[in-house]
C-alpha cells in the first residue's frame, strides 16, 4: 500500500524553506520517499493556513480532491492523510471519501494524534508532579475531531474540565458522550486553566498571555499553534509543550522541512503505520477509540512512539518549575 500526505503552507514564508524541486505549477510534492519497505509521497497545497479558511469551500475542496487523484492517477497512491485543515474543509475526511475520482483510501491521522496528546498531557503532569483528580483542564476545540477524542479520554480523569467551541448545539452534543465533572462555554475561558489542550482549526494564535494563569501548561496540537512563540517569551511562567510529534527512528528518512531531528507529525506517521500493516480501511469523521487504541500498539511495534516533551520542536529541558 503506497501512502501520501495531503498538507497545506501555514504562510507564505514556508514555500521559501521548500526544496525547489518539490514546487510544482499546481501542488507541492516530493520525490518518492521508502521507509521499511513501503513508499510514499509528502505533498501539499501551495494555499496557506488563511485561505485555506477564507476561500470558498467548494474551492478548496476541489484542489484536494485534484491533488488526491493527481498522486493516485500519477504515483499509484492508494492511501492518503489529510494534514492540518484539510481535514476541517473535507468534514473530517467524509467528503473526500464520497468523491468518485478518487478510488483509494483515507485516513486524517487524529487517532494517533489524539493518542499522543493524551500521552503528552499525563507525561507533562508527571514531570510537574500533578495530579488531574487535583487540577483543572479546559480543552479548547472541544468538539472538534481531536478534541473530541481527547475529552472522552481525559474529561473523567480530572478534577474539572471547561469545554470550550464556538457552536452550542455541538458543544450540546459533546455533553452526551462525555462522564465527569465538566462545563461547555462558547467562551476563551482558560483563565482558570492549570492545563489546556488546544485542538482547533483557527488559521492564527488564539491565546494571549491575558488567557493563562501562573504557570499555566498548555498543550498545543494546534497547526498553525494556538500559543505562539512571543507569548511564550514574555510569559516564562508558562509551559508550553508540542502535542503532535512523535519519534521518528533514525534509520526512516522522511525529508520533511523544518521538522526537528528524528521527529515527524503523529498524523503522518499513523498513515505511515496503516501503509506498513496493509490495512484497507478508510479512518475519517469521528475517532473510534478502538482504532485509537490499535494505534498505539501499532507505535510500540514500530517504534514511533512520544519519548521527550518538545516546545517548537525544541527539547524541554526543565530543570525547576515554576522559574524563580
Amino acid at each position: 500500500m503506497k501512502f501520501a500526505t495531503i498538507g497545506h503552507l501555514i504562510d507564505e514564508r514556508d514555500i521559501n524553506h521548500l526544496p525547489k524541486h518539490w514546487v510544482h505549477k499546481e501542488l507541492i510534492f516530493s520525490q518518492e520517499v521508502k521507509i521499511n519497505g513501503i513508499k510514499g509521497h509528502i505533498a501539499g497545497l501551495k494555499l496557506t493556513a488563511k485561505q485555506m479558511m477564507s476561500l470558498p469551500q467548494e474551492r478548496v475542496r476541489q484542489s484536494i480532491l485534484d491533488a488526491a487523484v493527481f498522486l493516485q492517477d500519477e504515483f499509484d497512491v492508494d492511501l492518503v492523510q489529510l494534514g492540518a485543515l484539510t481535514t476541517s474543509v473535507t468534514s473530517g475526511g467524509t467528503w473526500l471519501v464520497n468523491q468518485k475520482e478518487y478510488t483509494g483510501f483515507v485516513n486524517h491521522g487524529d487517532s494517533y494524534t489524539s493518542a499522543i496528546t493524551c500521552q503528552a498531557v499525563h507525561r507533562v503532569l508527571k514531570m510537574f508532579k500533578k495530579k488531574p483528580s487535583d487540577i483543572v483542564l479546559t480543552i479548547i476545540g472541544a468538539y472538534g475531531i481531536i478534541g473530541e477524542a481527547v475529552s472522552k479520554l481525559l474529561v473523567p480523569q480530572f478534577k474539572h474540565s471547561i469545554l470550550i467551541g464556538r457552536r452550542e448545539h455541538k458543544l450540546k452534543e459533546l455533553e452526551t458522550k462525555l462522564e465527569g465533572s465538566f462545563e461547555t462555554t462558547i467562551d476563551l475561558q482558560t483563565k482558570e486553566a492549570d492545563i489546556i489542550v488546544t485542538a482547533t482549526n483557527h488559521p492564527a494564535a488564539l491565546l494571549n498571555s491575558n488567557h493563562l494563569k501562573k504557570n499555566a501548561i498548555v498543550v498545543d496540537v494546534s497547526q498553525p499553534p494556538n500559543l505562539s512563540q512571543d507569548v511564550c517569551k514574555r510569559r516564562p511562567d508558562v509551559c508550553r509543550i508540542d502535542g503532535g510529534y512523535v519519534y521518528f527512528p533514525a534509520k526512516y528518512r522522511l525529508p520533511i522541512p523544518g521538522m526537528p531531528p528524528r521527529k515527524n507529525f503523529a498524523c503522518i506517521v499513523e498513515v505511515i503505520m496503516q501503509s506498513l500493516e496493509n490495512e484497507g480501511e478508510n479512518h475519517v469523521g469521528s475517532i473510534n477509540i478502538n482504532h485509537l487504541r490499535k494505534t498505539e500498539k501499532w507505535a510500540d511495534k514500530y517504534g514511533f512512539i512520544l519519548k521527550e516533551l518538545t516546545n517548537f520542536g525544541k527539547t524541554m529541558a526543565l530543570i525547576q518549575w515554576p522559574p524563580l
